[in-house]
């Protein structure tokens, strides 16, 4: 039996892609019934509702999560990436490094697309490349190299 590709929005009745949908475990196909678009709006809807709420849960999400991200933030590896990143930081800022205005990748560019700093080695602080967020995010998901 094919599965369809598609799917109605039970919030917006508009056809979408699966892919303009949450996965969901207990949800029938798979996907959730609310397209993501509609999601995000209901999301900040109830949160606008619930504030005190919202805000309580995220207190408590942050006590249980303080310990790890103290950790996390002191092991040496994470310690040279910041410090790498905070040198590129300050050699743009101070004009050493030129800042593109177009992703070194796709080309992307204008006012709309935010690029950001890809350090393809953090042995070389000042050799980065420009790239468009969608583009960063698929560098780091390619499989590494081999030699």
């Amino acid at each position: 039996m094919p599965t369809r590709a598609v799917k109605r929005c039970s919030t917006c009745g508009r056809v979408r892609p699966l892919t303009a949908f949450s996965r969901g475990k207990h949800c029938r196909g798979g996907h959730r019934g609310q397209c993501n678009a509609c999601r995000a709006a209901y999301m900040r809807q109830w949160r606008r509702r619930n504030l005190e709420h919202a805000r309580a849960k995220a207190r408590r999400q942050n006590r249980k999560r303080r310990d790890w991200l103290a950790a996390y933030g002191r092991t040496p590896d994470r310690r040279l990436k910041q410090a790498v990143r905070n040198t590129s930081y300050w050699a743009v800022e101070a004009g050493l490094l030129p800042r593109k205005d177009r992703c070194e990748r796709c080309g992307a560019g204008g006012r709309a697309v935010r690029l950001n700093r890809h350090h393809p080695d953090y042995s070389d602080p000042l050799r980065i490349v420009w790239l468009c967020t969608r583009c960063h995010g698929e560098v780091h998901r390619l499989p590494p190299e081999s030699d």
